[in-house]
């Protein structure tokens, strides 16, 4: 990392198995994450803009990160940003990247958990959306790829709209054989991430039943849901729904909100507005909404499960461990959910760990050996102490 949040240069090895990175709030213990994210998404995972990625007086960053994978086949990526040009650039072994999400989005799966994340549960229907989104993207190359499709028509509708509507640009006939061609395009691309969306629900619901039933100790389950706003209803994979049942509902809506969308110069109908349902059952009850009526503890508990279910499912369809960031998330649980993380933990493969409490690696040696942990002291964007042995290893 170079001139990277609050980092002026630092080099670091990590261990391919456990990587326990300690210090103090505000030390910079999150922005080395932060960077291996910018590796293998192309953003922030906190949704910082990059330009609040340039260390303060600087005018740019520069993060180059070297992946192996399990044939020992390497790739170097190097991701650039100038403030002053607003330019990111990014390589791959030494070759300019034209569109990153064909050519290294997915490439290196990643599962983040973080403070963060108690937003997809907590927060508004887009945080959950992303979510999902970046989920099914890191498996599914066409699917991303159906995503930038919606936001392109989108885009264009919605200054279809407003040219007609506010700025009077077009005749009545001229701006309705338009609209009508734009919301042929929007109900076909719509049927098809509205299709894989339900259709993900069903592969992915058994991963997060097995981990929901693991961290709850109470005997409590847990399902997810999928509302669509053009079929009014939750829909949770089990209906048989093909895409053309889709599309022909997609494009009544359509109609139906015509008149409203003209005007109000806005796209009023599509999976951009779209939600997930978190629903827990206690014993011998019925199913409540998480995000209204479970506690602080049930949250976290719903987030860890669906985090773990996350890396099960990437794991499944691109035949490797994902890489796993745990950003202060200890401290965020209970005792007894920390000890079956912790015990968890050996399953996974190489894992980035970030903590205040450097308590929890004498847990931690339990379930490691010596060599398969890599301790990293961090003060004020500098690596003052680190695993030694491991790193003479490497090095020689």
């Amino acid at each position: 990392m170079r001139n990277f949040r609050n980092y002026g240069e630092e080099e670091i090895i990590f261990n391919g198995k456990f990587n326990f990175i300690s210090g103090n709030n505000g030390q910079g213990k999150t922005n080395i994450l932060e960077a291996i994210s910018f590796s293998a998404l192309g953003k922030s995972f906190l949704g910082a803009s990059e330009t609040d990625c340039v260390k303060f007086g600087k005018e740019e960053f520069l993060i180059e990160s070297v992946f192996e994978n399990d044939l020992e086949n390497m790739d170097k990526i190097t991701v650039g940003y100038n403030s002053i040009a607003r330019l990111k650039a990014i390589y791959k072994n030494k070759e300019k990247v034209s569109a990153f999400s064909s050519e290294i989005f997915g490439r290196y799966p990643m599962v983040i958990l973080s403070p963060k994340s108690l937003d997809i549960t907590h927060g508004n229907p887009s945080d959950r959306r992303r979510f999902f989104d970046i989920l099914i993207s890191q498996a599914s190359r066409l699917y991303l790829d159906y995503l930038k499709e919606l936001v392109k028509i989108l885009k264009q509708k919605n200054a279809l709209l407003k040219n007609y509507t506010v700025l009077k640009k077009y005749a009545k006939a001229e701006f309705t054989d338009m609209l009508n061609s734009y919301n042929e395009k929007l109900s076909d691309i719509s049927s098809k991430i509205i299709f894989k969306r339900i259709n993900f629900l069903k592969e992915f619901e058994k991963y997060f039943e097995k981990n929901f039933s693991f961290l709850s100790s109470e005997g409590h389950k847990s399902r997810i849901t999928y509302y669509s706003e053009i079929f009014e209803t939750e829909l949770n994979g089990s209906e048989e729904t093909s895409i053309d049942d889709i599309k022909e509902c997609m494009s009544r809506v359509l109609n139906e909100k015509s008149e409203e969308e003209i005007s109000r110069a806005v796209s009023l109908a599509g999976p951009q507005r779209d939600d997930y349902i978190f629903r827990l059952k206690k014993r011998d009850g019925d199913y409540f909404d998480i995000k209204h009526f479970a506690s602080q503890g049930e949250h976290k508990t719903c987030i860890v499960a669906l985090k773990l279910s996350e890396y099960d499912y990437l794991k499944h369809k691109k035949s490797t461990d994902p890489i796993l960031l745990l950003d202060d998330v200890l401290s965020e649980l209970d005792e007894s959910r920390v000890s079956s993380i912790i015990s968890h933990l050996k399953d996974y493969g190489q894992i980035f760990l970030t903590t205040t409490d450097k308590g929890y690696l004498e847990n931690l040696k339990v379930f490691y050996g010596e060599e398969e942990i890599s301790v990293f002291e961090i003060e004020n964007g500098t690596l003052i102490n680190r695993h030694e042995a491991h790193r003479h290893k490497i090095e020689n």
